[in-house]
């Protein structure tokens, strides 16, 4: 009978296993993200239909229009004649019309980043409930922004997804780490982490390194509680091997950060390369990764939440770093 009973053991665990799945899946669904396709929109503009497609773009796509016209355009007065004529310019440059067919072949079909940020903002909801969740407008603004936040809600400016090989970023004069960077695997993990800032920066709590890597240690805490079946590089934006740096030499890291008294310092200069994109981390080996205090950050985060009581959100309004690190008890050994 062993064998019997086995097999139904392993047959009610499938079956449990995908109806939570199935579960998780229908709920994510009732978020009913909203995705606006601005670029697409935008491109189809001529001279035949000029007047058409600014009514179209200033009734279909909200406040995001004004942005556009403000922050890409440089015009103040959507209506004006002299910006549907920019708009014209800009849609039939040479170069800009070649990048955005680039954006057009690449991100013709966006259902399966929709359905990665439904769930993540899914998620997001279930954590923060008094938050919105944002509508979603992806864009083409000629390389000038990536992801960025207004009115409560999120654009991402696809063009700057278009793959570390991209002969654009080349042209532009990228370094290879940014190149890095410009992976349309990224885009989730970009939009989560600028989201969590725009409601959450506030509580970054000081200048020092100790309140900064624990800040990113939280962003990074909920990416990986948002976003759970992305890869843990993809989550941090590292490459497999410097994932795997970071996390065989998580001890060291932080024994450098302690002995060269870098930890209650507020001089950025010294530690800038820690936590913003870098070629790598300075005063470490090459092969440590800018931005590796996310690192350390998260994973003190997560002995926080091991040893304190506490939900999410308490989590994100904790402004007292040097009371956390005691209380996180964290201590990386070899």
């Amino acid at each position: 009978m062993k064998p019997i009973v086995l097999f139904l053991s392993v047959t009610l665990v499938a079956f449990l296993l995908t109806s939570w799945l199935f579960r998780l899946s229908s709920d994510a669904e009732k978020l009913d993200l909203k995705v606006n396709r601005f670029e697409q929109t935008l491109f189809a503009i001529h001279e035949d239909n000029i007047e058409d497609v600014s009514v179209e773009l200033e009734e279909n796509f909200g406040t995001f229009n004004e942005v556009f016209a403000s922050q890409i355009m440089q015009s103040t007065n959507v209506t004006d004649g002299q910006y549907l004529q920019d708009l014209l310019a800009f849609t039939n440059h040479k170069d800009m019309r070649e990048a955005y067919d680039s954006v057009a072949l690449l991100f013709t079909d966006f259902t399966a980043f929709e359905q990665e940020l439904e769930f993540a903002f899914w998620q997001f909801s279930d954590y923060f409930p008094s938050y919105p969740i944002p509508e979603i407008t992806t864009f083409f603004g000629g390389f000038n922004y990536g992801v960025v936040t207004y009115d409560d809600n999120i654009a991402i400016g696809l063009e700057n997804f278009l793959g570390k090989n991209s002969k654009y970023y080349q042209l532009l004069g990228n370094p290879e780490y940014l190149r890095f960077q410009k992976q349309k695997k990224f885009i989730a993990s970009n939009v989560m982490e600028v989201w969590l800032n725009e409601h959450f920066q506030q509580y970054l709590g000081g200048r020092d390194l100790l309140s900064q890597l624990i800040y990113k240690g939280k962003i990074m805490y909920c990416i990986d509680k948002m976003l759970p079946e992305l890869l843990m590089e993809d989550k941090f934006r590292f490459t497999n091997e410097q994932m795997n740096w970071v996390v065989e030499n998580e001890a060291s890291i932080w024994q450098y950060i302690v002995h060269e008294d870098l930890l209650f310092s507020k001089d950025e200069q010294q530690f800038r390369t820690f936590v913003d994109y870098a070629p790598f981390a300075k005063g470490m080996p090459p092969q440590a990764p800018g931005r590796v205090a996310y690192y350390i950050g998260y994973k003190m985060v997560n002995e926080y939440m091991d040893n304190n009581e506490i939900d999410v959100e308490e989590l994100m309004y904790l402004t007292d770093s040097r009371k956390f690190l005691q209380h996180s008890k964290y201590k990386p050994t070899k």
